[in-house]
C-alpha cells in the first residue's frame, strides 16, 4: 500500500472529523421531470418538510446531463480543481447517484456524485451540476431525511473550498433511526474516521451513506486508483461490531471509473467526505 498525503494551501483545523448526532428517517420520494435537479429535489423535500438529507438514486434519465470530473489546479490556491464542464448530447441514464442535500446561506444546496451513461453509450462519472442538469422522467429515490442536524455550506480555510458541514438544527424528531452526520477532513483515514465517530456515539452496527474524495485508493482485490484527486460515492457501507466496510464508485483525473470494496486502513481523504452513519 502506498503512503498517501495531500498538501492544501491553508492551515489544518481541529477536530479532523466533525460529527453531529441526529435522527434519520428512511423515505421513498418521487422527483418530477422537466426541472433542474436542484429545483425538483428542493421542491419535493420542501413539501415533505425535509431541509437536509442524504439521497440515493438507482436509476433514471437526465437531459441535459451536466457534470465535471477532478482535474489539477491551475494555481496554488487549491490542491485540486475541476475539469471543463461536460455536456453530452441526448438523454443520459444514471446508474447510481448519491446526493448531500443541505443549505448555502438560506437557499437549498446539493452536492452530488454518480455514474451514468451518455446517449452514445459512453460510461462516465463525476460531480453533477444540479442547477443545470434536468430530470428527463419522474424518478424515485431513497431519502435519509435528517432532523437535529443540517449540512450547512461554510468556508474552509484549509482547502479554500466552501464545504458542507454538519451543524445542529433544531430537535431530532421521534420515530427515526439514531444517526450521526459527519464531515471528515483531508488526510484522514476514512475507515478510522467512521469507526471512531461510531464508537464515540455508542454505535456498534450501522449503515454508511454519502460522498467525498480520496487521495488515490486501494481495493481489497488488489486494484489501485492512483489519481490524487477523485469523486466518490458509497455504493454500500456498513459498520459491523464496530468495524467499517466500504464499497464505493469513484472516478479520478483520467476519467477511469473504479468500483468495489476499498481496503481498510490507508485510504485517506482528499478534500472532504460527507457521511451519514445510521444505526442498524
Amino acid at each position: 500500500m502506498i503512503q498517501r498525503h495531500i498538501s492544501h494551501p491553508g492551515p489544518q483545523s481541529q477536530p479532523r472529523v466533525i460529527s453531529q448526532p441526529c435522527s434519520a428517517r428512511r423515505l421513498s420520494i418521487r422527483f418530477q421531470p422537466g426541472k433542474s435537479v436542484l429545483e425538483a429535489v428542493a421542491e419535493a423535500l420542501g413539501a415533505a418538510g425535509v431541509d437536509s438529507a442524504v439521497i440515493e438514486f438507482d436509476a433514471g434519465k437526465l437531459r441535459p446531463l451536466v457534470y465535471v470530473i477532478p482535474a489539477p489546479s491551475a494555481d496554488e490556491a487549491f490542491a485540486a480543481w475541476y475539469s471543463d464542464i461536460r455536456r453530452p448530447d441526448g438523454t443520459a441514464r444514471f446508474e447510481r447517484v448519491v446526493m448531500s442535500y443541505g443549505r448555502r446561506g438560506e437557499a437549498p444546496f446539493i452536492h452530488c456524485h454518480g455514474i451514468w451513461r451518455h446517449a452514445d453509450g459512453f460510461r462516465g462519472a463525476g460531480h453533477l451540476i444540479p442547477h443545470e442538469t434536468v430530470f428527463a422522467e419522474e424518478v424515485e429515490a431513497t431519502v435519509y431525511a435528517l432532523s437535529g442536524a443540517i449540512l450547512d455550506q461554510q468556508p474552509d480555510p484549509e482547502t479554500n473550498f466552501p464545504l458542507l458541514t454538519p451543524v445542529p438544527n433544531g430537535v431530532a424528531r421521534e420515530g427515526g433511526h439514531r444517526a450521526v452526520l459527519v464531515r471528515a477532513k483531508p488526510n484522514t483515514d476514512i475507515h478510522a474516521a467512521l469507526e471512531e465517530v461510531a464508537s464515540r456515539h455508542g454505535i456498534r452496527n450501522a449503515s454508511i451513506h454519502g460522498i467525498g474524495s480520496l487521495v488515490g485508493c486501494d481495493f481489497v482485490d488488489g486494484r489501485q486508483m492512483v489519481s490524487y484527486a477523485s469523486e466518490l460515492f458509497i455504493r454500500e457501507g456498513r459498520i459491523d461490531s464496530g468495524e467499517a466496510t466500504i464499497d464505493i464508485g469513484v472516478v479520478g483525473i483520467d476519467a477511469e471509473i473504479f468500483e468495489g470494496e476499498i481496503l481498510r486502513g490507508g485510504n485517506v481523504i482528499c478534500i472532504a467526505c460527507e457521511l451519514l452513519i445510521v444505526e442498524a
